[in-house]
């Protein structure tokens, strides 16, 4: 006995089907690893990033033994400067503009880097002339 037409559409129906049965198979396994790569790239980057905070931690609680002498000295050997701005305004109008900016450096560390005299010399100033 011969296949009908029927019965040969029905073949190519089911076949079609399980087809797209293997079809969405492969895509779920391919998607579940890239989930996993993705998982495991996170995990990465989520544990060098506890290295680098526990580093930081450590380092903060190593060198916590300094003293307020030490630190304005650090500040002073080094510079520091301060920037900022306040604008005060209502309903978009600006009425009052303040601009801070100032360098904190030592006399000594001025000259040094920046190539500027900030000493006062002259003989009445001289320790022998006290």
């Amino acid at each position: 006995m011969n296949p009908g037409p029927s019965d040969r559409s029905k073949q190519l129906a089911a076949d079609k089907r399980a087809i797209a049965k293997e079809r969405s198979a492969r895509q779920r396994d391919v998607a579940a690893a890239r989930r996993e790569r993705d998982r495991e790239g996170w995990r990465a980057r989520r544990d060098a990033s506890r290295e680098r905070q526990h580093a930081g931690v450590s380092r903060a609680l190593r060198d916590r033994d300094v003293s307020l002498l030490d630190l304005i000295d650090r500040l002073l050997d080094g510079g520091v400067v301060i920037y900022g701005d306040i604008t005060l305004a209502v309903a978009d109008v600006d009425l009052l503009y303040v601009g801070l900016r100032a360098m904190v450096a030592s006399v000594e560390t001025i000259e040094r880097d920046l190539g500027v005299s900030l000493s006062a010399r002259g003989a009445s100033l001289d320790a022998s002339a006290l």
